[in-house]
């Protein structure tokens, strides 16, 4: 290999193993890359999970890498240039052992026997490349165990992202990198020498539209946690598929909110018959609690959850102790929080704690504005989720074929991704599906409920109740806005079969 290719190659290896996946800047340093090799073909514009092009990348990771081995390199001999040796070992071992890391996830926490037979083959890839690692500053090389968590929390979050967040538009990709950047920040490398506790427990608010995979992005977040491996019992600390906790607090009285999130002990209040620990209690110290509809909630349970995000200190109802918590917590609301701050109903101080680490979902109508061929892409993920992978690629496309047939155009999904999986259903069941209207502003004929008599007016109630919360995301949200009591709207939501 000439010395200018291999200098070119540390170069860029460096800035390629810690880079964002999802960012441009990746494909733009394997385009790099692959020019100064001579590879001529045209680079294709997908993701490169899979692609020649990479493949071809590490060709060249591991031409270069051999090269350093057998001793052919008199020259780089710098502080620097033995950093980017490291990280060209670093990525080479990475994508030497990616099948048996997607094993791992896919196994949902192996055997501590497999666990170590991997970790083996870790120690054994560092041994291997000792010469080009000894003379790096990084302490990713001192520790195996931390090196083997490192590596099966960067492909978990891989995976996460890649298979859970739909869709290839700029948005989409702007939201992917977003959310990697939530779990690992912009500089990776330090993250995972020295950042990866601290910034694991940092809280992150996620904003956006009902129905626009709020969820989804906290789930990818919660699943994606650093959880350190101990090599003397072959374990690591918690299985990541048991760690996220999910809460609808718009569901819950005040007293069930602090009862579920803190806990309580037995005779606190009439119908405790037990002590109930509480999801805080039982999330453990690398699980993720996902609080959602946070602007739902009461100052008083504001005040407690404050406690909790300044120093993760709590008590249960009844307690006499305090307890604390180490994990991470995530929020999300389709409110504006500034308004909410601005008219009293959140408190500033618990505003600022939540709003430091900030994720934005995107509206169904804005991804397909920006590529309608995404409708594709997300019927096809919603068929999996719910018939399957075998036969989802044919059944989603008799199901777009049908939308395309039945929706208006330009119509506004006010109910984004939650409105589309209903639609998916409908048409698989029923061969049918009646959207809520044109344009922005849903449409109703008054005249159609006067025409209809064979529907009583408390059947009317349910159905205006019904799409109510389904437009507002929560039971006190539509309360407020019909001006009803919630305990009656809620009664008549559960009675038009809402569930």
């Amino acid at each position: 290999m000439k010395e200018s290719n291999l200098s070119f190659l540390l170069e860029s290896i460096q800035a390629l193993a810690f880079v964002n996946p999802f960012a441009n800047e990746r494909d733009e340093i394997e385009g790099a890359i692959l020019s100064q090799m001579g590879w001529t073909e045209k680079l294709q514009e997908t993701n490169s999970k899979f692609t020649k092009e990479f493949n071809q990348v590490l060709h060249w990771v591991r031409e270069g890498e051999q090269f350093l081995l057998k001793g052919k390199d008199n020259k780089l001999c710098t502080v620097l240039q033995a950093e980017q040796k490291a990280s060209l070992a670093y990525f080479s071992l990475f994508h030497e052992i990616i099948d048996d890391l997607d094993s791992l996830i896919e196994s949902m926490g192996a055997d501590s026997i497999s666990n170590r037979k991997l970790f083996k083959k870790i120690e054994s890839g560092i041994e291997r490349r000792r010469s080009l690692v000894g003379g790096a500053r990084s302490g990713l090389w001192e520790k195996p165990e931390h090196l083997f968590a490192c590596f099966y929390q960067l492909r978990r979050a891989f995976i996460c992202l890649f298979n859970q967040i739909v869709g290839w538009c700029e948005p989409m990709r702007a939201l992917r990198v977003r959310v990697w950047e939530s779990i690992f920040t912009k500089d990776m490398l330090s993250y995972q020498q020295w950042m990866h506790e601290s910034v694991g427990r940092f809280p992150t608010l996620i904003l956006g539209p009902t129905g626009s995979g709020k969820e989804i992005v906290a789930r990818a977040i919660g699943l994606s946690r650093f959880i350190p491996y101990n090599s003397k019992c072959g374990q690591f600390a918690s299985n990541p598929n048991k760690s996220f906790c999910p809460v609808n607090l718009s569901a819950l009285t005040e007293t069930l909110i602090e009862s579920e999130l803190f806990g309580h002990r037995k005779g606190s209040f009439t119908g405790a018959m037990r002590d109930h620990p509480g999801i805080f209690k039982t999330a453990g110290q690398h699980g993720t609690v996902f609080l959602d509809e946070i602007g739902e909630v009461p100052e008083s349970i504001q005040v407690k959850l404050l406690r909790i995000l300044q120093s993760g200190e709590f008590q249960a109802i009844g307690g006499d102790a305090p307890s604390f918590y180490e994990g991470k917590i995530i929020a999300a609301t389709h409110r504006d929080l500034s308004v909410e701050v601005r008219q009293g109903r959140m408190r500033e101080d618990f505003f600022y704690r939540l709003c430091g680490d900030q994720v934005n979902t995107i509206a169904l109508r804005d991804i397909l504005s920006v590529n309608p061929k995404e409708m594709e892409n997300s019927v096809y993920y919603i068929c999996c989720k719910l018939f399957g992978a075998e036969g989802a690629k044919e059944l989603s496309s008799k199901v777009v074929d049908r939308l395309q047939s039945v929706i208006p155009k330009n119509y506004p999904w006010p109910g984004n991704f939650r409105e589309l999986e209903q639609a998916v259903r409908n048409i698989i069941v029923h061969d049918e599906f009646a959207p809520l209207g044109q344009g922005s502003e849903l449409e109703f004929d008054i005249n159609q409920v006067y025409a209809n008599t064979q529907v009583s007016l408390n059947g009317w109630s349910q159905i205006y109740a019904k799409k109510a919360y389904e437009n507002a995301g929560s039971y006190r949200e539509a309360a407020r806005l019909l001006g009803v009591d919630q305990r009656t709207l809620k009664k008549w939501v559960l009675e038009s079969g809402d569930s």
